[in-house]
Protein backbone atom coordinates (compact mmCIF):
# COMPACT_ATOMS: atom_id res chain seq x y z
CA UNK A 1 0.00 0.00 0.00
CA UNK A 2 1.42 3.10 -1.04
CA UNK A 3 1.43 6.20 1.78
CA UNK A 4 -0.31 8.28 -0.14
CA UNK A 5 -3.52 6.13 -0.54
CA UNK A 6 -3.13 5.33 2.55
CA UNK A 7 -3.87 8.94 3.66
CA UNK A 8 -6.71 9.01 1.37
CA UNK A 9 -8.24 6.21 2.33
CA UNK A 10 -8.07 7.41 5.86
CA UNK A 11 -9.65 11.09 4.99
CA UNK A 12 -12.42 9.26 2.75
CA UNK A 13 -13.18 6.65 6.25
CA UNK A 14 -13.39 10.44 8.18
CA UNK A 15 -16.02 11.80 5.60
CA UNK A 16 -18.01 8.49 5.54
CA UNK A 17 -18.45 8.49 8.89
CA UNK A 18 -19.14 12.62 9.13
CA UNK A 19 -21.58 12.02 6.38
CA UNK A 20 -23.37 8.99 8.03
CA UNK A 21 -23.77 11.03 11.51
CA UNK A 22 -25.04 13.75 9.41
CA UNK A 23 -27.60 11.90 6.97
CA UNK A 24 -31.15 12.86 8.90
CA UNK A 25 -30.41 16.80 8.90
CA UNK A 26 -30.10 19.37 6.52
CA UNK A 27 -26.54 18.86 5.76
CA UNK A 28 -27.63 15.94 3.93
CA UNK A 29 -26.86 17.60 0.71
CA UNK A 30 -25.52 16.67 -2.92
CA UNK A 31 -22.43 18.45 -3.62
CA UNK A 32 -22.82 19.30 -7.52
CA UNK A 33 -18.96 20.30 -7.03
CA UNK A 34 -17.40 17.49 -5.61
CA UNK A 35 -14.97 15.27 -7.55
CA UNK A 36 -14.61 11.67 -7.98
CA UNK A 37 -11.18 9.89 -9.15
CA UNK A 38 -13.07 9.20 -11.89
CA UNK A 39 -13.42 13.43 -12.99
CA UNK A 40 -10.14 13.22 -13.52
CA UNK A 41 -10.44 10.72 -17.06
CA UNK A 42 -12.84 12.97 -18.24
CA UNK A 43 -11.37 14.51 -21.94
CA UNK A 44 -12.29 18.02 -21.16
CA UNK A 45 -10.04 17.62 -17.96
CA UNK A 46 -7.18 16.45 -19.25
CA UNK A 47 -5.10 19.75 -19.07
CA UNK A 48 -5.60 20.07 -15.44
CA UNK A 49 -4.78 16.43 -14.73
CA UNK A 50 -1.14 17.52 -16.90
CA UNK A 51 -1.19 20.81 -14.74
CA UNK A 52 -1.71 18.43 -11.47
CA UNK A 53 0.91 16.05 -12.37
CA UNK A 54 3.88 19.11 -13.07
CA UNK A 55 2.67 20.87 -9.60
CA UNK A 56 3.03 17.38 -8.08
CA UNK A 57 6.50 16.92 -8.96
CA UNK A 58 7.31 19.92 -8.23
CA UNK A 59 6.33 19.66 -4.95
CA UNK A 60 8.19 16.32 -4.62
CA UNK A 61 10.92 17.91 -6.20
CA UNK A 62 11.28 20.92 -3.80
CA UNK A 63 10.82 18.48 -0.62
CA UNK A 64 13.35 15.58 -1.52
CA UNK A 65 15.97 17.53 -2.48
CA UNK A 66 16.37 19.84 0.54
CA UNK A 67 17.14 16.74 2.48
CA UNK A 68 19.16 15.23 -0.35
CA UNK A 69 21.06 18.28 -0.75
CA UNK A 70 21.58 18.92 3.52
CA UNK A 71 23.90 15.74 3.15
CA UNK A 72 26.39 17.65 0.78
CA UNK A 73 28.32 20.40 0.89
CA UNK A 74 25.76 22.81 -0.60
CA UNK A 75 23.10 23.22 2.16
CA UNK A 76 23.73 23.51 6.16
CA UNK A 77 21.75 23.00 9.22
CA UNK A 78 21.39 26.03 11.43
CA UNK A 79 18.20 25.89 12.94
CA UNK A 80 16.86 23.87 15.82
CA UNK A 81 15.58 20.63 14.68
CA UNK A 82 18.04 17.63 15.12
CA UNK A 83 17.01 15.90 12.21
CA UNK A 84 18.34 18.28 9.31
CA UNK A 85 21.66 17.79 11.66
CA UNK A 86 21.34 13.94 11.18
CA UNK A 87 21.25 14.85 6.97
CA UNK A 88 24.32 17.58 7.17
CA UNK A 89 26.56 15.12 9.15
CA UNK A 90 26.12 12.21 6.73
CA UNK A 91 23.52 10.00 8.31
CA UNK A 92 21.41 9.56 5.38
CA UNK A 93 20.02 6.05 5.60
CA UNK A 94 17.90 6.55 8.99
CA UNK A 95 14.23 5.36 7.75
CA UNK A 96 12.93 7.31 10.68
CA UNK A 97 14.33 10.94 9.91
CA UNK A 98 11.55 13.19 9.62
CA UNK A 99 12.15 14.90 7.13
CA UNK A 100 13.10 12.71 4.45
CA UNK A 101 10.37 10.71 6.07
CA UNK A 102 7.63 13.46 5.13
CA UNK A 103 9.65 14.28 1.85
CA UNK A 104 8.75 10.48 0.59
CA UNK A 105 4.99 10.43 0.21
CA UNK A 106 5.44 13.41 -1.79
CA UNK A 107 7.68 11.70 -4.26
CA UNK A 108 5.66 8.59 -4.26
CA UNK A 109 2.11 11.06 -4.77
CA UNK A 110 4.13 12.75 -7.77
CA UNK A 111 5.66 9.50 -9.54
CA UNK A 112 1.42 8.10 -9.20
CA UNK A 113 -0.26 11.34 -10.65
CA UNK A 114 2.76 11.41 -13.38
CA UNK A 115 2.10 7.67 -14.29
CA UNK A 116 -1.77 7.80 -13.91
CA UNK A 117 -1.24 11.57 -16.42
CA UNK A 118 0.68 9.61 -19.07
CA UNK A 119 -1.85 6.60 -18.94
CA UNK A 120 -5.05 8.93 -19.16
CA UNK A 121 -3.09 10.91 -21.93
CA UNK A 122 -2.57 7.99 -23.75
CA UNK A 123 -6.15 6.85 -24.00
CA UNK A 124 -7.50 10.82 -24.79
CA UNK A 125 -5.11 10.67 -27.77
CA UNK A 126 -6.05 7.41 -29.33
CA UNK A 127 -9.84 8.40 -29.45
CA UNK A 128 -9.07 12.08 -30.13
CA UNK A 129 -5.69 12.84 -31.25
CA UNK A 130 -5.72 16.64 -31.68
CA UNK A 131 -2.53 18.94 -30.92
CA UNK A 132 -3.75 19.81 -28.01
CA UNK A 133 -4.25 16.86 -26.69
CA UNK A 134 -0.91 15.18 -27.74
CA UNK A 135 0.43 18.17 -26.33
CA UNK A 136 -0.75 17.67 -22.98
CA UNK A 137 0.29 14.05 -23.42
CA UNK A 138 4.03 14.54 -24.59
CA UNK A 139 4.03 17.47 -21.04
CA UNK A 140 2.75 14.31 -18.75
CA UNK A 141 5.68 11.75 -20.54
CA UNK A 142 7.95 14.82 -19.69
CA UNK A 143 6.55 15.11 -16.05
CA UNK A 144 7.11 11.27 -15.73
CA UNK A 145 10.35 11.14 -17.00
CA UNK A 146 11.49 13.88 -15.00
CA UNK A 147 10.58 12.26 -11.16
CA UNK A 148 11.66 9.09 -12.39
CA UNK A 149 14.94 10.74 -13.32
CA UNK A 150 15.08 11.94 -9.65
CA UNK A 151 14.04 9.11 -8.00
CA UNK A 152 16.91 7.21 -9.30
CA UNK A 153 19.26 10.28 -8.85
CA UNK A 154 18.55 10.65 -4.87
CA UNK A 155 16.88 6.85 -3.39
CA UNK A 156 18.86 4.18 -2.63
CA UNK A 157 15.46 1.79 -3.10
CA UNK A 158 11.99 2.70 -3.65
CA UNK A 159 8.02 1.07 -4.05
CA UNK A 160 5.98 1.44 -7.02
CA UNK A 161 2.69 1.09 -5.32
CA UNK A 162 -0.79 1.50 -7.01
CA UNK A 163 -3.34 2.57 -4.43
CA UNK A 164 -4.02 0.44 -1.77
CA UNK A 165 -1.77 -2.41 -3.15
CA UNK A 166 1.69 -3.47 -1.25
CA UNK A 167 4.60 -3.72 -3.60
CA UNK A 168 7.82 -5.30 -2.98
CA UNK A 169 11.20 -2.75 -2.94
CA UNK A 170 12.48 -2.18 -6.54
CA UNK A 171 15.57 -3.11 -4.56
CA UNK A 172 18.89 -0.91 -4.49
CA UNK A 173 21.13 -3.26 -7.09
CA UNK A 174 18.41 -2.88 -9.63
CA UNK A 175 18.00 1.25 -9.14
CA UNK A 176 19.51 1.95 -11.95
CA UNK A 177 16.42 0.72 -13.87
CA UNK A 178 14.32 3.39 -12.41
CA UNK A 179 16.69 5.69 -14.96
CA UNK A 180 16.35 3.67 -18.06
CA UNK A 181 12.84 3.93 -17.02
CA UNK A 182 13.18 7.77 -17.24
CA UNK A 183 14.77 7.66 -20.40
CA UNK A 184 12.05 5.76 -22.12
CA UNK A 185 9.74 7.89 -21.04
CA UNK A 186 11.48 10.97 -22.27
CA UNK A 187 11.98 9.19 -25.42
CA UNK A 188 7.97 8.91 -25.63
CA UNK A 189 7.37 12.65 -24.66
CA UNK A 190 10.30 13.34 -27.40
CA UNK A 191 8.37 11.37 -30.12
CA UNK A 192 5.02 13.61 -29.36
CA UNK A 193 6.80 16.73 -29.04
CA UNK A 194 8.42 16.29 -31.99
CA UNK A 195 5.34 14.74 -33.74
CA UNK A 196 3.55 18.23 -33.13
CA UNK A 197 6.44 20.76 -33.12
CA UNK A 198 6.51 21.97 -30.04
CA UNK A 199 10.01 23.83 -29.42
CA UNK A 200 9.73 24.39 -26.22
CA UNK A 201 8.69 20.22 -25.25
CA UNK A 202 11.70 19.60 -27.72
CA UNK A 203 14.00 21.38 -25.92
CA UNK A 204 13.27 20.52 -21.98
CA UNK A 205 12.79 16.88 -23.28
CA UNK A 206 16.43 16.99 -25.19
CA UNK A 207 18.18 18.54 -21.89
CA UNK A 208 16.08 16.12 -19.19
CA UNK A 209 17.19 12.97 -21.05
CA UNK A 210 20.69 14.24 -21.52
CA UNK A 211 20.73 14.64 -17.51
CA UNK A 212 19.39 11.40 -17.16
CA UNK A 213 21.59 9.54 -19.40
CA UNK A 214 24.76 11.38 -17.81
CA UNK A 215 22.89 10.50 -14.32
CA UNK A 216 22.47 6.97 -15.76
CA UNK A 217 26.04 6.65 -16.21
CA UNK A 218 27.37 8.12 -12.94
CA UNK A 219 25.13 5.41 -11.31
CA UNK A 220 27.63 3.25 -12.18
CA UNK A 221 30.41 5.28 -10.79
CA UNK A 222 28.76 4.96 -7.23
CA UNK A 223 27.19 1.78 -7.36
CA UNK A 224 27.96 -1.21 -5.97
CA UNK A 225 31.21 0.66 -5.03
CA UNK A 226 32.49 4.17 -5.90
CA UNK A 227 34.93 4.63 -8.73
CA UNK A 228 36.77 6.95 -7.37
CA UNK A 229 40.21 5.90 -9.84
CA UNK A 230 37.73 6.74 -13.23
CA UNK A 231 35.00 8.88 -12.17
CA UNK A 232 34.64 10.38 -15.85
CA UNK A 233 31.39 9.67 -17.59
CA UNK A 234 31.83 9.73 -21.87
CA UNK A 235 28.08 7.94 -22.51
CA UNK A 236 27.23 8.65 -25.90
CA UNK A 237 23.54 8.95 -25.49
CA UNK A 238 23.88 12.22 -22.80
CA UNK A 239 26.58 13.58 -25.53
CA UNK A 240 24.21 13.31 -28.72
CA UNK A 241 21.18 14.83 -26.45
CA UNK A 242 23.20 17.86 -25.08
CA UNK A 243 24.93 18.73 -28.59
CA UNK A 244 21.18 18.48 -29.91
CA UNK A 245 19.71 20.74 -27.23
CA UNK A 246 22.48 23.26 -27.64
CA UNK A 247 21.70 23.50 -31.34
CA UNK A 248 17.99 23.89 -30.95
CA UNK A 249 17.23 27.70 -32.03
CA UNK A 250 15.43 28.65 -28.84
CA UNK A 251 18.75 27.87 -27.01
CA UNK A 252 20.61 30.79 -25.74
CA UNK A 253 24.11 30.64 -23.38
CA UNK A 254 21.50 31.55 -20.28
CA UNK A 255 18.91 29.06 -21.48
CA UNK A 256 17.71 27.28 -18.08
CA UNK A 257 14.58 25.15 -17.56
CA UNK A 258 13.56 26.07 -14.14
CA UNK A 259 10.78 24.36 -11.71
CA UNK A 260 9.17 27.72 -10.79
CA UNK A 261 6.50 28.20 -7.45
CA UNK A 262 4.31 31.40 -7.01
CA UNK A 263 1.60 32.63 -4.83
CA UNK A 264 -0.84 31.20 -7.24
CA UNK A 265 0.32 27.81 -7.45
CA UNK A 266 2.49 26.71 -4.16
CA UNK A 267 5.64 27.45 -2.34
CA UNK A 268 8.73 25.81 -2.69
CA UNK A 269 10.01 23.72 0.96
CA UNK A 270 13.75 24.55 0.63
CA UNK A 271 12.73 28.29 -0.18
CA UNK A 272 10.59 27.75 2.89
CA UNK A 273 13.47 26.25 4.98
CA UNK A 274 16.18 28.39 3.77
CA UNK A 275 14.40 32.22 3.19
CA UNK A 276 11.56 31.96 5.77
CA UNK A 277 12.05 29.62 8.47
CA UNK A 278 15.42 29.52 9.31
CA UNK A 279 16.64 25.52 9.39
CA UNK A 280 19.16 25.63 6.42
CA UNK A 281 21.62 28.19 5.18
CA UNK A 282 23.79 27.21 1.85
CA UNK A 283 27.02 25.95 2.91
CA UNK A 284 28.60 28.12 5.89
CA UNK A 285 32.04 26.26 5.49
CA UNK A 286 33.06 26.97 1.64
CA UNK A 287 29.87 28.77 0.07
CA UNK A 288 29.05 31.32 1.58
CA UNK A 289 29.86 34.45 4.24
CA UNK A 290 27.27 34.92 7.09
CA UNK A 291 26.51 36.97 10.24
CA UNK A 292 27.35 34.62 12.88
CA UNK A 293 25.00 36.32 15.24
CA UNK A 294 22.71 35.86 12.90
CA UNK A 295 23.37 33.10 10.06
CA UNK A 296 20.43 33.82 8.04
CA UNK A 297 21.62 36.63 7.17
CA UNK A 298 24.48 36.56 3.93
CA UNK A 299 27.04 38.95 4.06
CA UNK A 300 29.26 37.54 0.63
CA UNK A 301 30.46 34.40 -1.04
CA UNK A 302 33.47 32.54 -0.02
CA UNK A 303 33.58 30.31 -2.89
CA UNK A 304 36.30 31.45 -5.18
CA UNK A 305 36.95 31.32 -8.98
CA UNK A 306 40.60 29.27 -9.07
CA UNK A 307 41.42 31.53 -12.29
CA UNK A 308 40.22 35.40 -11.42
CA UNK A 309 41.12 34.52 -7.83
CA UNK A 310 37.59 36.44 -6.88
CA UNK A 311 33.64 35.31 -5.35
CA UNK A 312 32.46 32.55 -8.48
CA UNK A 313 29.88 35.25 -9.96
CA UNK A 314 28.18 32.22 -10.49
CA UNK A 315 27.08 31.59 -6.85
CA UNK A 316 26.23 35.75 -6.24
CA UNK A 317 23.79 35.46 -9.31
CA UNK A 318 22.08 32.55 -7.81
CA UNK A 319 22.01 33.96 -4.10
CA UNK A 320 20.73 37.19 -5.86
CA UNK A 321 17.96 34.79 -7.48
CA UNK A 322 17.03 33.23 -4.46
CA UNK A 323 17.12 36.13 -1.93
CA UNK A 324 16.15 39.11 -3.66
CA UNK A 325 16.61 41.08 -6.80
CA UNK A 326 18.37 43.75 -5.05
CA UNK A 327 21.50 42.03 -3.06
CA UNK A 328 22.08 38.94 -1.66
CA UNK A 329 21.61 39.48 2.26
CA UNK A 330 17.86 40.08 1.68
CA UNK A 331 15.36 38.12 3.69
CA UNK A 332 13.99 35.89 0.21
CA UNK A 333 10.80 34.76 0.14
CA UNK A 334 9.24 30.76 -0.28
CA UNK A 335 9.26 30.80 -4.10
CA UNK A 336 12.64 30.68 -5.65
CA UNK A 337 12.99 28.79 -8.42
CA UNK A 338 15.04 25.81 -8.67
CA UNK A 339 16.82 24.71 -11.68
CA UNK A 340 17.11 21.40 -13.28
CA UNK A 341 18.99 21.80 -16.73
CA UNK A 342 20.38 25.04 -18.71
CA UNK A 343 22.46 25.34 -21.92
CA UNK A 344 25.85 25.52 -18.83
CA UNK A 345 24.27 21.84 -17.55
CA UNK A 346 24.60 20.46 -20.92
CA UNK A 347 27.98 22.26 -21.94
CA UNK A 348 29.30 20.36 -18.92
CA UNK A 349 28.21 17.25 -20.40
CA UNK A 350 30.24 17.93 -23.23
CA UNK A 351 33.01 19.19 -21.04
CA UNK A 352 33.41 15.74 -19.35
CA UNK A 353 32.48 13.47 -22.25
CA UNK A 354 35.81 15.72 -24.43
CA UNK A 355 38.08 14.90 -20.88
CA UNK A 356 37.29 11.55 -20.75
CA UNK A 357 38.43 11.23 -24.23
CA UNK A 358 41.40 13.23 -23.39
CA UNK A 359 40.21 15.44 -25.80
CA UNK A 360 41.49 18.82 -24.14
CA UNK A 361 40.72 21.11 -27.07
CA UNK A 362 37.39 20.83 -27.22
CA UNK A 363 37.31 20.31 -23.06
CA UNK A 364 38.39 23.77 -22.88
CA UNK A 365 36.05 24.92 -25.62
CA UNK A 366 33.07 23.71 -23.79
CA UNK A 367 34.36 24.83 -20.59
CA UNK A 368 34.80 27.82 -21.71
CA UNK A 369 31.17 28.52 -23.02
CA UNK A 370 30.54 28.22 -19.65
CA UNK A 371 32.67 30.56 -17.68
CA UNK A 372 31.91 33.22 -21.06
CA UNK A 373 28.36 33.75 -19.59
CA UNK A 374 29.12 35.54 -16.64
CA UNK A 375 32.59 37.06 -18.05
CA UNK A 376 35.13 34.91 -16.65
CA UNK A 377 38.61 34.90 -18.19
CA UNK A 378 39.17 31.60 -20.24
CA UNK A 379 40.68 28.15 -19.34
CA UNK A 380 43.75 27.89 -20.52
CA UNK A 381 45.43 25.48 -18.67
CA UNK A 382 45.94 27.56 -15.72
CA UNK A 383 44.89 24.56 -13.85
CA UNK A 384 44.65 20.99 -14.17
CA UNK A 385 41.49 20.04 -16.21
CA UNK A 386 40.32 17.70 -13.68
CA UNK A 387 40.15 20.63 -11.49
CA UNK A 388 38.35 22.63 -13.72
CA UNK A 389 35.57 20.35 -14.29
CA UNK A 390 35.32 19.91 -10.54
CA UNK A 391 34.95 23.50 -9.91
CA UNK A 392 32.59 24.43 -13.35
CA UNK A 393 30.27 21.22 -12.04
CA UNK A 394 29.65 22.81 -8.56
CA UNK A 395 29.36 26.83 -9.17
CA UNK A 396 27.13 26.66 -12.46
CA UNK A 397 25.19 23.56 -11.45
CA UNK A 398 25.23 24.76 -7.62
CA UNK A 399 21.92 23.26 -6.29
CA UNK A 400 20.50 21.52 -9.49
CA UNK A 401 20.28 18.08 -7.03
CA UNK A 402 24.23 16.74 -8.77
CA UNK A 403 26.45 17.34 -6.09
CA UNK A 404 26.25 14.26 -3.95
CA UNK A 405 26.63 12.09 -6.68
CA UNK A 406 30.05 14.33 -7.78
CA UNK A 407 31.31 13.85 -4.21
CA UNK A 408 30.74 9.91 -4.34
CA UNK A 409 32.76 9.59 -7.90
CA UNK A 410 35.53 12.87 -6.84
CA UNK A 411 36.04 11.77 -3.57
CA UNK A 412 35.15 14.65 -1.69
CA UNK A 413 34.00 15.22 1.54
CA UNK A 414 32.14 17.20 3.33
CA UNK A 415 33.74 18.47 6.75
CA UNK A 416 30.82 18.11 8.60
CA UNK A 417 30.40 14.39 8.03
CA UNK A 418 30.71 12.18 10.90
CA UNK A 419 33.34 9.70 11.03
CA UNK A 420 30.82 6.58 12.25
CA UNK A 421 28.38 8.14 9.30
CA UNK A 422 26.75 6.52 6.32
CA UNK A 423 28.66 8.81 4.11
CA UNK A 424 31.96 8.05 5.22
CA UNK A 425 31.86 4.17 5.77
CA UNK A 426 29.73 3.32 2.96
CA UNK A 427 30.15 6.32 0.45
CA UNK A 428 27.26 6.17 -2.35
CA UNK A 429 24.62 5.49 -0.18
CA UNK A 430 21.42 7.31 -0.79
CA UNK A 431 18.10 8.14 0.48
CA UNK A 432 16.23 5.18 2.16
CA UNK A 433 12.47 4.20 1.51
CA UNK A 434 11.20 6.04 5.14
CA UNK A 435 9.27 4.21 7.70
CA UNK A 436 6.17 5.94 6.21
CA UNK A 437 6.16 3.63 3.49
CA UNK A 438 7.06 0.53 5.50
CA UNK A 439 4.54 0.52 7.82
CA UNK A 440 2.19 1.03 5.93
CA UNK A 441 3.58 -1.62 3.13
CA UNK A 442 2.67 -4.72 4.25
CA UNK A 443 5.71 -5.98 2.17
CA UNK A 444 7.73 -4.12 3.88
CA UNK A 445 9.72 -4.43 6.84
CA UNK A 446 8.29 -1.82 9.76
CA UNK A 447 10.49 0.40 11.31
Amino acid sequence: MTTFWKIQRSLAGALAMGVALTSCNVLDVHNPNSLGEESIDAPAAATALVNGSVAAVYRGISNQWLGYLMATDEIVWIGSRDAWGQLDQGFVANPANEFTDAAFPLMTQARWVADRAVTTLDEHVKNTPTIQMKTDQSRAYLMAGLIYTIIGETQEDFVFGDKQEAEDAVGPTKMNTILDQAITKLDKALAIATDVNNADLITKTLMIRARAKHSRAIWDKIKPTVNTANPLVSNAGATADATAALARPNVTPTFRFQLTFTTSTLSSLMASEINSRGESQFDTTSIVLVDKAAPKTIKGVKLQDPIDKKADPRITAFLTEWKAPQAIDKAGDIYAPLTIVSAKYMNLILAEDALAKNDLATFTTRINNVRAVDGLTPYSGQIPAIDMLKHERRAALFVTGVRLMDMFRFGIKDPLWQQQSDLMVKPGTLLPITCIERNANSKLPDC
